[in-house]
């Protein structure tokens, strides 16, 4: 299992700065569209959709709510990003209460709004941040800390989680995790800290970007889990050996990603 996971990720973290660095601004909101639109189809399978018509239809919505994002994203950004973030604390008390709250997101309608609320402001947050100064490498960074915050929790949990996190939701997931992820991201913000411009004025306040971040990396996870144990299935897909589906890799990052972007537009003002 972990040899299949670093194999993957040698193959995806290469690809993937590529696209960051070298990609035109165009070309890459492409490339991240057909991410997220690969993750909206599996989306469809948490929404328990077997007609391949149907799922075309939903991932067609999406990209349509994509489009239309693209032509508000110049002058609404913040708004988008708040009303994402808003989203992230409402998922917090649904993974919370989880199975006492099912009710009011099991049905497929619901499943397809929250789809849309956490994939398309992904996409707009990532293309928003790559369009900044410094926004290839304020992407990395952000990689940096939900990747770094994974594999910290993975390696921490294995050696010392003995108590569970939230066992009702996501069985694997253990407080030796939390705590591997904090000292991961915190030494991440402490490198980084000098090479960013935002930071650089923030002193202590990187550290607390950093727990920001890594909190919405956590229910961005937790939330997905909490949708496939509704569901039944342990994978999102199998497209990537060792993580699962696409939606298994860039869970963490679809709650991080607007909340970052968000953060960067209030730092700024």
């Amino acid at each position: 299992m972990l040899k299949s996971r670093i194999a993957t990720a040698l193959v995806i973290a290469p690809l993937t700065l590529t696209a960051v660095f070298f990609l035109s601004p165009q070309a890459f909101a492409l490339f991240v569209a057909l991410v997220v639109l690969m993750a909206a189809w599996e989306w469809t399978a948490m929404m328990r959709l077997v007609s391949r018509s149907q799922r075309t239809v939903y991932v067609l919505s999406v990209l349509f709510a994509i489009v239309l994002v693209q032509k508000l994203l110049p002058h609404y950004e913040k708004i988008i990003f708040l009303v994402a973030a808003l989203w992230w604390l409402a998922a917090t008390v649904l993974v919370v209460l989880y199975p006492r709250a099912c009710a009011l997101w099991c049905g497929r309608l619901s499943k397809g709004v929250v789809g849309f609320l956490v994939l398309v402001p992904t996409w707009a947050a990532i293309v928003y941040i790559r369009e900044l100064s410094q926004g290839p490498w304020l992407i990395v960074y952000m990689f940096l800390i939900v990747w770094g915050a994974d594999t910290g929790a993975y390696f921490a949990g294995k050696r010392f989680g003995k108590r569970k996190l939230m066992p009702r939701v996501s069985p694997a997931k253990s407080w030796a995790g939390i705590g591997g992820a904090t000292v991961t991201v915190l030494l991440v913000s402490m490198f980084t800290q000098k090479h960013l411009y935002f930071s650089q004025d923030l002193s202590f306040g990187i550290y607390l970007l950093a727990m920001v971040l890594l909190f919405a990396s956590v229910i961005g996870d937790l939330t997905e889990s909490m949708f496939k144990r509704q569901c039944g299935i342990k994978d999102s897909g199998s497209i990537l050996p060792g993580h699962g589906g696409i939606m298994d890799r860039i869970d963490s990052l679809t709650a991080a990603a607007p909340v970052f972007a968000l953060c960067l537009i209030l730092i700024s003002q």
